[in-house]
């Protein structure tokens, strides 16, 4: 006796027999884009690893008040060297060893988890992502230029940021819950420590500051050759140059205050430069033994640095002082005459 073929239902059959509400909950699981949230972080931070592993608990006690099927997390440390160093595991970061030379630039920390939503017979993913980096590199700008492609540029406020955060999600408000729960633990955060907080304030208006002392160092030797003169034509002069004598005088003058104007822009731009080298970062990993090299190597930078603004600044203040007190003295000693 022949058996009857058995009926294998096409792809079709089978969709068509879903219940409505699965299929569309599988149609998001597996095809659909979830709608995103960014939040972009300016400020300063300084991140060690007890600060990572803070963040974690934190979002896993946020996760835990919603019902959550299954949920994984990953990270990735970009170094300098554009070295990466992937753990598809929470448990190999934590357990990593940090004594190493290299130095981080980049640190990406990833959630994924499903999501049971009462609207959809199948759990849901939804995605958090948080990325602190450094400085971006002209490299990367460089990259971004030749690879085409828009998207990175529509999103180079974000990843030019220090750090940021992305939600993919279906649940808006446990996307809305999980950026506060970023935003809380990102203020409470150190910022870096690099420059002491009086040649920060002195940085920021270096431009300023070199151009003051310019200025009155320029005033202060143009009084004294303006004081010289006075005193000469009064003592030798009885008050009234000859005119010969002050056509040489005029010749001298301008030839002195090009050297001057020379003088006093010099010794501005040794201020201005001597400001401008101490440097910062808006974001300071110190995971590794070279992100500790680092700071300390920087930190040791920026002293010598502060104190060769103070010498210099210093010494343009005294020469001030000192043309001060001899034009005075030149004007005290025409008087008596």
């Amino acid at each position: 006796m022949t058996q009857a073929p058995v009926h294998r239902p096409t792809p079709n059959e089978l969709i068509e027999a879903m219940p409505k509400d699965q299929l569309r909950s599988l149609f998001y699981l597996f095809a659909a884009k979830p709608d995103s949230r960014i939040k972009i972080y300016q400020d300063p931070i300084h991140l060690e690893l007890a600060d990572i592993v803070e963040l974690n608990e934190c979002v896993n006690r946020k996760l835990k008040t919603h019902k959550i099927d299954a949920s994984m997390t990953s990270v990735k440390v970009g170094y300098l060297d554009a070295d990466v160093n992937e753990f598809g595991t929470w448990v190999e970061f934590s357990q990593h060893h940090w004594q190493e030379p290299e130095q981080l630039e980049e640190l990406v920390v990833k959630w994924d988890f499903l999501v049971n939503i009462d609207e959809y017979g199948a759990p849901q993913r939804h995605t958090l992502l948080y990325r602190v980096s450094n400085d971006m590199k002209p490299g990367k700008v460089l990259q971004m230029l030749f690879s085409g492609n828009a998207d990175e540029f529509e999103n180079l406020d974000m990843i030019g940021a220090p750090a940021f955060c992305r939600v993919d999600f279906i649940n808006a408000q446990l996307s809305k819950e999980l950026i506060n729960v970023i935003s809380d633990w990102q203020k409470a955060r150190r910022s870096p420590q690099l420059i002491p907080d009086m040649f920060y304030s002195l940085k920021k208006k270096r431009q300023r500051i070199a151009e003051g002392l310019d200025y009155l160092l320029s005033f202060s030797l143009t009084v004294l050759l303006a004081s010289f003169y006075y005193w000469s034509a009064v003592k030798y002069f009885d008050a009234m140059l000859p005119t010969h004598v002050a056509l040489v005088a005029i010749f001298i003058g301008f030839f002195f205050l090009r050297v001057v104007a020379k003088i006093a822009n010099a010794m501005a731009k040794r201020v201005f430069v001597s400001l401008g080298e101490i440097e910062g970062s808006k974001v300071v990993f110190e995971f590794t033994s070279g992100d500790k090299r680092r700071i300390a190597e920087q930190r040791q930078k920026n002293k010598s640095q502060g104190v060769r603004f103070i010498w210099s600044a210093t010494f343009n203040i005294l020469l001030n002082l000192v043309a001060s007190g001899i034009y005075a003295y030149l004007f005290t000693s025409a008087g008596s005459h």
